[in-house]
């Protein structure tokens, strides 16, 4: 079961690299965005390039027993400190921006800035995994900045009510359900007290402190109270027939939550810091579950956002790379849900090829229809909202230039980092520092 997790973070890695660099170009030549959906844009292929390198790094981390998975740890680690980074960015600019002027704007990324260098010193310093990184720190501003927005928006009066506030309310869930979706499976392990929910190692062993884990665990809390409220809301909404897409993506979750709480349930059934469990039936659960969402409906989410909300610029010069991005994702998708129900079921090759074939081609086919109608039915969120709500702030295209190179600079950094680790025997050292410290075997 392992392996089939590191052929899905791999798998994983490839869909999210390939998306993020692909969207990288394709809006570096959009000139006309708005400022917050120009940085916004630039953010989120940010964000999915590292998280695809940190996919692959901890699938090599899985599959390697020798002292160079120290190497993959701390690249792991680094490359994670940027998706909070770049989640925190993201949510105070968009779908509308809360930093209202330039000078906030370059104070706000500043902070978001120094914090990820301030983790990244703690740990090169030999103080990783510590309360002093703020564990869960992104959740909890993700929910205050997304779930402020959605609120607002989605429960607006109807006389003031438009197609843009809706699009808000939904980009905002959009983007919590992207964040938090893999944790709201988890809603009846925290309703009912369960011990799998409450009672789990985090870092694995004395890495980490009672406090960290606790931190993390009200992160998580945090995460299934946003989701009852989205799911809430939208219950609400679709009663009084003002239902909304969103409904039908929350849903599934919090379904699939109901049926997790059996198989984590399960009396032999133990939680490790990923989540994972050493019992087989709850392993496949997880894979199909957690793993699934961060490796497949992550860039998904990502793809719907950057089409359907006109952060690309649909031309006759950019068109064919974004279908051939679509079709990645159908391709490289269905190939992994096939080899997930392959892993699980055994099922003849020869079978197996003839249904991605069919497949594959189904998707395709799929995929011009709802390409074409999503670039050419774009949603905006701005038409019929006051103009008090998106300030104008001026931001150069060589600041968007700028942003690009720091992202850039920061992974190459951040493997240098991961090398000195691993040469240096520097998480191995702390290892034993904190067993010792706990009275563990050194």
């Amino acid at each position: 079961m392992a392996a089939d997790t590191s052929n899905l973070l791999y798998i994983g890695a490839i869909l999210s690299v390939a998306l993020g660099a692909m969207s990288l170009r394709i809006i570096r030549k959009n000139k006309d965005l708005e400022w917050n959906e120009a940085l916004a844009a630039r953010i989120i292929c940010w964000m999915f390039i590292g998280k695809g390198i940190q996919n692959a790094a901890v699938a090599n981390m899985q599959d390697t027993s020798v002292d160079i998975w120290q190497f993959y740890a701390q690249l792991s680690s680094g490359l994670d400190n940027l998706f909070t980074g770049t989640i925190i960015a993201l949510a105070l600019i968009y779908p509308v921006p809360l930093l209202r002027n330039e000078k906030q704007v370059k104070i706000g990324f500043s902070i978001v800035f120094g914090f990820i260098v301030y983790v990244m010193l703690l740990e090169v310093s030999g103080n990783p995994y510590t309360v002093f990184e703020l564990p869960g720190i992104v959740y909890w501003i993700a929910m205050l900045c997304w779930s402020t927005m959605y609120l607002k928006f989605r429960l607006i009066d109807p006389g003031n009510s438009n197609d843009s506030t809706d699009n808000i309310a939904m980009v905002s869930g959009l983007f919590l359900t992207l964040l938090m979706g893999h944790i709201w499976m988890w809603w009846p392990g925290m309703l009912l007290q369960s011990n799998y929910f409450y009672f789990f190692d985090l870092g694995g062993g004395p890495m980490t402190s009672m406090t960290w884990d606790y931190l993390w665990n009200a992160s998580y809390t945090i995460c299934i109270v946003t989701g009852i409220m989205l799911l809430s809301v939208e219950i609400y909404q679709y009663s009084k027939g003002n239902g909304s897409k969103l409904l039908y993506l929350i849903v599934p979750y919090f379904i699939l939550g109901a049926i997790g709480y059996i198989v984590y349930s399960a009396p032999e059934t133990t939680v490790s810091h990923t989540r994972g469990t050493n019992d087989t039936l709850a392993s496949i659960w997880n894979l199909l579950t957690s793993q699934l969402h961060f490796t497949v409906m992550r860039p998904m989410i990502a793809m719907f956002v950057l089409l359907k909300f006109g952060l690309f610029n649909i031309n006759e010069d950019t068109k064919p790379m974004a279908k051939i991005m679509t079709i990645i994702l159908i391709v490289v998708a269905t190939s992994a849900i096939l080899e997930l129900i392959q892993s699980i079921v055994p099922i003849n090759q020869m079978i197996s090829a003839a249904l991605l074939g069919i497949i594959i081609a189904l998707g395709i086919g799929w995929e011009e229809r709802s390409f074409d109608r999503l670039a050419s039915n774009k949603s905006n969120v701005r038409v019929g909202v006051g103009k008090r709500w998106f300030p104008n702030v001026f931001i150069s295209q060589k600041t968007l230039e700028r942003l690009d190179f720091i992202c850039l600079v920061y992974i190459l950094v951040i493997f240098l980092i991961s090398f000195i680790v691993w040469q240096t025997d520097m998480l191995v050292t702390v290892m034993l520092e904190r067993y010792a410290e706990a009275g563990g075997v050194g």
